[in-house]
């Protein structure tokens, strides 16, 4: 029986506190709907995982479990920019691609908490999918330091990278004055 409610539930409350704490209220500008956008990309996933792990042992059956599973997919989505994975992941690569080259702008070093970010979900659903250490040691990591548990708290460093880079660019692109045409 896996024990993963806390990683998912302590990192809702961490943002719940983290992200009012850590905004640049005075510098949002008017633009405000994307720190809204932001707030949620950032609280979607643990919330939907809490939700799924707090219900995931009823008796509703299979269709209820679907329905569960799919409102914990919908924060991965969220914080993923709501595109299908292959077409995420190709669109991601252009454009980290075309803003590593200078093609793009934002935030200097913005770019590396966004690549901090990815590679943080990727080792995530890696070390999820190969069940390590568990594989190692069988029966030795059921209730702690499980590839469930230990994918979450990847999880949340990715959203804290994500949070690293987004604030950053934001308040660059509240300041930077577009050339005209």
């Amino acid at each position: 029986m896996e024990n993963c409610l806390p990683p998912p539930g302590l990192a809702l409350l961490g943002f719940l506190v983290l992200l009012p704490m850590t905004l640049p209220w005075g510098q949002l500008g008017k633009d405000g709907w994307l720190w809204g956008t932001h707030c949620v990309a950032c609280l979607a996933p643990p919330a939907g995982s809490v939700l799924y792990h707090l219900f995931m042992c009823h008796k509703g059956g299979s269709p209820v479990y679907t329905r569960l599973l799919a409102l914990d997919m919908c924060g991965v989505c969220l914080v993923n920019t709501l595109g299908e994975p292959r077409d995420r992941a190709g669109a991601r690569l252009l454009m980290f691609g075309a803003r590593g080259v200078g093609l793009g702008s934002g935030a200097p070093g913005s770019l590396r908490c966004y690549l901090r970010m990815d590679a943080l979900a990727l080792l995530g659903g890696l070390v999820n999918v190969a069940r390590l250490p568990e594989r190692w040691g069988p029966g030795r990591f059921d209730y702690w330091g499980n590839s469930h548990q230990i994918m979450h708290l990847l999880s949340v460093g990715s959203i804290l990278q994500l949070h690293a880079g987004v604030v950053p660019d934001l308040l660059w692109a509240a300041r930077h004055i577009c050339p005209p045409d």
